[in-house]
């Protein structure tokens, strides 16, 4: 599609994730490298252009949806178009959690919040609907953000529901995009992504030169370099894990101190790390570690294995998943909806009997079998 100014080729391209044609889509990737805008205009805006097929766009909260947010996809999609829209929408309905965006007063955009009934959701369904976005899918809980009840449940429920009016070739496409402030989330959990077997994409040097001109006029003399793409695939996804093209990086650091002067914002958002997860003990069940007792939180049973020996040497407990747990055992609750048979709600005395892990967590002398195990963890000594 003609563009306004043209567009580059160190920028995120769709073209590697959508190679794979999968009906669940997610890119994860630092800050800079587009994606936003790539999202609105080369995939949303382009194709709602070509078949005015409408989208779907999830976000959390209702709050979320305010005339910034919308004016805000209205100058990424204007940066680059030839002809400005302008986007109209009834500001009296921010509150329900169900917007439409129009252009020239046909039906563009369906923003949906995730956190209102999911029967609602279900009776949102867009006619003719041409694919669902939903942006910064991944949060920062360190700022206070949460993700919302049965998250990766509504999210399935909607597309089982939205499918159903896709005219389109093929099957309905989902796409989600963020920031990897962690690797846990609902949608990768939902998934069963194993997260260790997640690669960022790598950019390979050649022999050949080029001039890379910057829209600011900065320009740099280097060196072209190829995409070595480490998209994981499943049967029904896709997963790509971008970084940074090289002179984007170097272009990056002249213009944002920050990025120069701060190692672990840069880590973040010029490399791509997933930050929150860099500090977390992960490793295999130890010889000599007994299972001590069970948690079922999230309807996931999690085993937390006591060390032997009097005097601990490593670890004192490891935690990892259970896809069985014996007739004989009890399983502590930490939520009503979490009761089946042979479990039991924690009470305060229950508590008392798990303090010792919890000062074991305070410590820092208890491993993980992955990422998503300590998530779930933590939210268990949050409430010993």
């Amino acid at each position: 599609m003609k563009t306004r100014i043209p567009r580059d080729d160190i920028h995120l391209n769709l073209r590697v994730i959508n190679s794979f044609n999968k009906p669940i889509n997610a890119i994860i990737s630092p800050r800079e490298l587009g994606k936003t805008d790539t999202f609105w205009f080369s995939l949303i805006f382009a194709n709602w252009i070509t078949n005015k097929r409408p989208w779907c766009y999830f976000v959390r909260q209702c709050v979320e949806i305010t005339e910034a947010m919308i004016e805000d996809i209205a100058v990424t999609i204007n940066k680059w178009a030839i002809e400005p829209i302008e986007l109209k929408y009834t500001k009296g309905n921010f509150k329900d959690g169900i917007v439409d965006l129009k252009i020239n007063g046909e039906l563009f955009v369906r923003i949906i919040s995730l956190s209102i009934p999911l029967r609602r959701i279900k009776l949102a369904k867009i006619p003719n609907i041409g694919g669902i976005f939903m942006d910064e899918f991944i949060i920062n809980p360190k700022s206070g953000e949460k993700y919302i009840a049965d998250e990766y449940f509504k999210i399935k429920e909607a597309y089982t529901t939205y499918r159903r009016e896709y005219q389109g070739k093929g099957f309905l496409k989902m796409y989600f995009c963020g920031n990897p402030y962690s690797l846990f989330n609902p949608l990768f959990v939902g998934l069963g992504i194993d997260v260790a077997k997640l690669k960022k994409d790598e950019y390979v040097k050649t022999n050949e030169e080029k001039e890379y001109v910057f829209l600011d006029g900065i320009t740099f003399k280097d060196s072209v370099y190829k995409l070595k793409q480490n998209v994981l695939v499943g049967d029904e996804y896709a997963i790509q894990w971008g970084t940074l093209h090289p002179i984007l990086r170097r272009w990056l650091l002249e213009k944002n101190p920050f990025y120069q002067f701060d190692e672990d914002y840069s880590e973040y958002a010029l490399e791509g790390c997933a930050v929150n997860d860099k500090n977390i003990r992960l490793g295999k069940l130890p010889l000599n570690f007994y299972l001590a007792f069970v948690i079922k939180i999230n309807g996931k049973n999690i085993g937390i294995f006591q060390n032997n020996y009097l005097e601990y040497m490593e670890d004192a407990f490891f935690c990892k998943f259970l896809d069985e747990v014996s007739a004989r055992r009890t399983i502590y609750c930490f939520d009503f909806g979490e009761m089946v048979e042979r479990s039991i709600l924690v009470s305060l005395d229950e508590r008392a009997k798990l303090q010792r892990f919890k000062e074991a967590m305070r410590k820092r002398l208890v491993s993980f079998e992955d990422i998503n195990v300590y998530y779930y963890v933590e939210e268990v000594y949050k409430n010993i």
